[in-house]
């Protein structure tokens, strides 16, 4: 007879599944693991002295599986010759861990680690991810100032969200939220409980790079750095002797950018670690994806002081092995996004 000791959840984060622990009276068992339609694992185990089967790491076993739907449904048969047990599953692909359970987490939070926030501005491109089970209505409440009225708020409607049990991606850039003759001073989105605050930075400051880096949840969000940004090529260069002249025949180029986050709020200090740890980047060119790039070195420290005020600096990388790239002109703009504005 097989008695489950540990089991998995019905809803899952990929990161809390540690381990499947079951008892049989048998001298082995079988089981099976599915993740969509493709069997994963089908094994025999022999138990331990006290008539366990601890199945480890399942984390490892099915998250490589989530990396195209990010949602998977899974299920498990296990069988000792005398008995069955059978359970069906929903995994979602999340790297962080969490202390609520993932069910409680999806129906109450937007998939981001950003937990407070978010500082913006006209121009920016701006996106919330989430799932539902249920279809709901996303908005924004939208803070306004006028000269002569002072403050006022309206109610906007963004999206009806129709797609249930799957990642659904909202655009909420501020944009979308401008009132003529009015100033957008903040504004909160809504998607049933969830809710996530925009302020808007009014003096809008010169941004390099602009990044779109895939987050701890599998899902895209953007980052606009708004202190120093510098380019500094790296060459190395082979050489020897070629019919008598010293000459270069291999040329590696490498261009290094060093980049500053300028300052940054104490909860976006904490979301930005999720950049630092990002497999996927990619640079932001207004509304259009370019390279993709690779954070080679980075450093966020912070600390407790009452004075002090985070920032972090990075250098990156194109991913690509040619760096010789042509620098396209673009209309407006003479120079590239290392340039210094403040006597243009």
């Amino acid at each position: 007879m097989i008695v489950l000791v540990k089991d998995i959840p019905a809803y899952a984060f990929s990161s809390g599944l540690n381990e499947l622990v079951f008892a049989t009276d048998q001298n082995k068992a079988v089981l099976s693991l599915t993740v969509g339609e493709k069997e994963i694992l089908s094994e025999t185990y022999i138990p331990d002295a006290s008539g366990r089967i601890t199945i480890n790491d399942l984390q490892g076993l099915i998250e490589p599986y989530l990396a195209t739907n990010l949602i998977e449904r899974c299920s498990y048969r296990i069988t000792d010759g005398s008995s069955e047990q059978n359970k069906n599953f929903t995994v979602q692909f999340c790297a962080a861990e969490s202390s609520m359970p993932a069910a409680d987490f999806m129906a109450g939070y937007f998939l981001s680690t950003l937990m407070g926030e978010k500082v913006t501005a006209i121009g920016r491109k701006e996106f919330v991810h989430l799932v539902t089970t249920e279809a709901c209505s996303v908005t924004a409440t939208c803070v306004y100032y006028r000269d002569e009225d002072g403050l006022s708020t309206r109610e906007v409607s963004l999206r009806q969200v129709t797609d249930t049990d799957k990642i659904v991606t909202v655009e909420v850039s501020p944009e979308l939220l401008v009132k003529p003759g009015f100033e957008l001073v903040r504004y909160i989105i809504h998607a049933g409980v969830r809710t996530q605050t925009f302020s808007l930075d009014p003096d809008a400051p010169d941004v390099a790079p602009v990044l779109l880096f895939t987050n701890s949840f599998g899902c895209q969000e953007t980052v606009y750095c708004t202190g120093t940004h510098a380019l500094e090529p790296e060459y190395v260069r082979s050489t020897a002797y070629t019919n008598g002249m010293f000459r270069n025949y291999r040329i590696d180029e490498t261009k290094v950018f060093k980049a500053n986050t300028g300052v940054l709020t104490h909860e976006m200090a904490l979301w930005l670690d999720d950049l630092f740890r990002s497999k996927e980047i990619y640079l932001l060119d207004g509304t259009t994806v370019g390279k993709e790039v690779t954070i080679t070195e980075s450093e966020s420290k912070r600390s407790n002081d009452p004075d002090h005020l985070p920032f972090f600096t990075f250098s990156y990388r194109y991913a690509q092995r040619n760096h010789n790239i042509l620098q396209l002109p673009r209309a407006g703009r003479v120079f590239d996004n290392t340039f210094d504005y403040t006597f243009e």
